[in-house]
C-alpha cells in the first residue's frame, strides 16, 4: 500500500472520506459508536475549524482512498475540553500543560490500515512547526491508542472521566519546545 499525507479541506470528497474513516474506526470496540461520524462532521466544520491554529490532514491510499485523518487547534480557556481537563489537574500542572497548548483533537485510521505508520505520519504533519509549548490529548484507557502516543513521546498526565460512570481517559501530553531551534 502506498499512501501520502495532505491537508484536509472541510468540504468535498476528501472530507467525506475522512468522516467515513472516522466513523469506521470508532465503530470498533472499545468505542462501539457507529454514529460518531455524524457528530464530528458538524463539530469539525462549524466549530473546530474556526479555532485558532486549526489544522487537519488526511492520509490517502493510492492517490484517492482516505485511510486516516487527524486535526487539532490551539487550546484556550472557554473551550469545553480545555476547561474540563484544567479543573481536574492541580493548578501548576494545568498551567504547565495547558497554558500554551496545541490540542490533538481527533485521530482515526481505517482499522485494516492500523499499525502501518499512518497515525504517526499524521501526527507528525499536524505538529510540524507548531509554536506551542505542549501538545495535549485524551484517549480512552481501554483503547490501544495510548501505545502509539507513548511511542511518539507523549506521557500520561492524569486519568479522568469526562462523564460520571463513563469510560476512563488518559490525558496525555508532549512537550514541543525541545525540538525548537
Amino acid at each position: 500500500m502506498t499512501w501520502q499525507v495532505q491537508p484536509l479541506p472541510t468540504r468535498g470528497p476528501l472530507f467525506e472520506g475522512a468522516i467515513a474513516v472516522y466513523a469506521e474506526a470508532f465503530a470498533e470496540p472499545p468505542y462501539s459508536d457507529p454514529d460518531r461520524g455524524k457528530e464530528i462532521r458538524k463539530r469539525l466544520r462549524d466549530v473546530h475549524s474556526l479555532r485558532r491554529g486549526f489544522r487537519a490532514f488526511v492520509a490517502i491510499e493510492d492517490g484517492k482512498h482516505v485511510v486516516g485523518m487527524t486535526y487539532g487547534y490551539c487550546g484556550a480557556p472557554g473551550q469545553w475540553w480545555h476547561d474540563t481537563v484544567a479543573a481536574e489537574l492541580p493548578r501548576a500542572s494545568a498551567w504547565a500543560w495547558l497554558s500554551r497548548s496545541y490540542e490533538l483533537v481527533e485521530l482515526a485510521v481505517e482499522p485494516r490500515c492500523q499499525g502501518q505508520g499512518i497515525g504517526s505520519a499524521l501526527i507528525e504533519c499536524l505538529l510540524h512547526g507548531r509554536e506551542e509549548d505542549t501538545c495535549v490529548l485524551s484517549t480512552r484507557t481501554d483503547s490501544r491508542a495510548h501505545h502509539l502516543y507513548q511511542r511518539l513521546g507523549f506521557e500520561i498526565v492524569t486519568t479522568m472521566r469526562f462523564v460520571r460512570d463513563g469510560a476512563a481517559f488518559y490525558i496525555m501530553g508532549k512537550r514541543l519546545t525541545a525540538g525548537r531551534e
